[in-house]
């Protein structure tokens, strides 16, 4: 099985070595540096994560994947935080965002459709979160990557329903991973309940489990991380 991994944080990095030492192969693409990856593993390195970047390094790929994750995305950097209040929120915050969780991702997405045959046959999981979902916002706050998340959420459920059309033995979906150790998460730890916290070898596990669920059947879907579905 050929994976394709974009996004090199803790559960991108990780996925690497768990499918490595399950026998599979995998292209990563990242933004940062990528030293001693397992065998079967190779890298590519962007200098961004804008569009044009993204779409020519899928584009040129020399073997199309059994298998996607798109991991990239952006929480917080330097002074941007998540909002806390409406006031809290600046287009340029927006924006990043916006670039990081929506456009990145769907540039894959694009890429890889067009490239892909009537016969073809791929799965893919998009990392969103669970604060993406509307009718699971209950606390507010946080503007800028609930929306970004929410809107990804919307075009991945368009590209499933597309690709039944065209591509009727692909599946993609939309996959929250729960709060995992890493630098995205890190300044917000402290407020995991005990037991919930995993480390990106688990995630990584609980991403390879969802993963095979992920079918023509079930495409178009919103999947936790313990292999449920949630609302959208």
């Amino acid at each position: 099985m050929h994976w394709l991994i974009v996004g090199g944080g803790a559960i991108g990095t990780a996925l690497g070595r768990t499918l490595s030492e399950q026998g599979d192969s995998a292209d990563l693409v990242s933004t940062s540096d990528q030293n001693g990856l397992p065998d079967g593993v190779t890298h590519q390195q962007l200098d961004s994560w804008e569009w044009a970047n993204v779409h020519q390094c899928i584009s040129d790929l020399n073997q199309l994947p059994d298998r996607v994750v798109i991991t990239c995305g952006l929480l917080w950097q330097g002074e941007q935080q998540p909002e806390k209040r409406l006031e809290d929120l600046t287009p340029e915050h927006l924006i990043n965002s916006l670039n990081a969780n929506t456009l990145a991702p769907m540039a894959v997405l694009q890429a890889l459709t067009r490239r892909l045959q009537r016969q073809s046959r791929l799965q893919a999981l998009v990392l969103t979160a669970k604060v993406g979902s509307i009718s699971d916002n209950r606390l507010g706050g946080w503007y800028s990557y609930r929306a970004t998340k929410a809107a990804t959420n919307m075009l991945i459920r368009t590209t499933a329903i597309e690709w039944a059309r065209r591509f009727p033995d692909c599946a993609v979906g939309a996959y929250h991973p729960g709060t995992t150790i890493s630098d995205l998460s890190s300044p917000f730890q402290a407020r995991v309940p005990e037991g919930q916290l995993k480390s990106a070898a688990d995630a990584a596990q609980c991403l390879c489990a969802t993963m095979s669920k992920v079918s023509p059947a079930t495409t178009g879907q919103f999947w936790n991380w313990d292999g449920s579905t949630l609302p959208w």
